[in-house]
């Protein structure tokens, strides 16, 4: 395969999948060609997802909401993925996660269903709540309270479950409404993932247990595997089988040189680029653990599978680090392989 050494292409053939690796490039502050190379790239690397993200205004650091609105160029999520999906053959596509404030369910369902025509049933449908106030207001999308967006969430969760089972969308809902939609022609997959983003106990994990192929969820290895527990519970509650719902777990962007110095320098320049103040990027790439050297970030990931996890998905600015590609692909691989010992 084009740019991967022979070691880089045997290390990938046998890997055993103990944990699967992907990324959400971050759509803002990068040009189409870069946006579109690194996609590729990744799916070179044989590496497992490729995600997207759905904003409509830089985000900065990628995950503060500024108390201003800011400025800048971002790429439309979905249209990146239909992009990738020229670009790519092996890796899953996806949004992480599309809000469903922006569009109908029924249309992203429309959507989505395209995508894995177009990737050869590569595609999976991921929904959250939205939680970026400043640009749902600037273009013009309600903003309403956390327990309403919530509300909307589940509806959309309802509505998008039934169309992609193949059946006509029947929610009379507040927010949300379907009277008979269809979605037709269906996927390939014959199962076509959703996925719902959020940690939530209360509300978010809740509906995924009722909807979901996937939950992503965020935090701390122990605070992870306490809600994979209570996720667990909630399925059985529901009469699903608990591992029917695959657990992933969004982290920040890892960086990874021979020295962790030097890889929190890496990280802090990228984050700088992407629109963070010096400080504040310093800080971020300083309290890391996903940036240092091969050793530290294994066992940070070593952590998060002993805590249920079966993906991660890394958050991923540009410019594209390309060392720590290489080095996720191969010795972090390598290294994970032995983690059920």
């Amino acid at each position: 395969m084009k740019g991967m050494t022979e070691d880089q292409t045997r290390d990938r053939d046998t890997a055993t999948p103990t944990l699967r690796i992907g990324f959400q490039v971050w759509g803002q502050f990068v040009t189409w060609a870069e946006l579109m190379a690194t996609g590729e790239r990744i799916d070179e690397l044989g590496f497992d997802s490729l995600w997207s993200n759905d904003h409509l205004l830089p985000v900065v650091g990628g995950g503060t909401e500024a108390g201003e609105i800011e400025q800048g160029p971002v790429w439309d999520g979905w249209m990146t993925l239909m992009g990738w999906a020229s670009r790519t053959t092996r890796v899953t596509l996806g949004v992480l996660v599309s809000g469903v404030g922006y569009r109908h369910p029924s249309l992203t369902v429309r959507m989505v269903t395209a995508l894995d025509h177009a990737t050869n049933g590569r595609a999976i449908l991921g929904l959250g709540a939205g939680w970026h106030a400043a640009e749902h207001r600037a273009f013009g999308f309600d903003y309403p309270s956390l327990g309403e967006r919530l509300d909307r969430l589940e509806e959309a969760a309802l509505i998008s479950r039934q169309m992609l089972d193949g059946g006509a969308a029947v929610v009379p809902g507040r927010w949300l409404r379907a009277d008979g939609a269809r979605n037709e022609p269906r996927p390939l997959q014959a199962r076509l993932p959703l996925m719902i983003g959020g940690s939530g106990e209360r509300r978010t994990l809740p509906i995924v247990a009722q909807t979901a192929d996937m939950w992503n969820g965020e935090g701390e290895p122990e605070t992870f595997a306490r809600k994979s527990a209570l996720l667990d519970r909630l399925c059985l509650a529901a009469g699903r089988d608990p591992s029917s719902v695959r657990r992933t777990v969004g982290l920040p962007p890892p960086l990874i040189r021979a020295r962790r110095v030097d890889a929190i320098a890496a990280l802090t320049e990228l984050l700088v680029h992407q629109g963070s103040g010096p400080r504040e990027a310093l800080t971020a790439a300083e309290d890391s653990p996903l940036v240092g050297t091969v050793e530290q970030v294994a066992a940070r990931l070593r952590a998060y599978v002993h805590a249920g996890a079966t993906e991660v998905v890394f958050d991923w600015p540009t410019p594209s680090d390309e060392e720590t590609l290489l080095a996720l692909a191969g010795p972090v691989r390598r290294a994970l392989r032995d983690v059920a010992s």
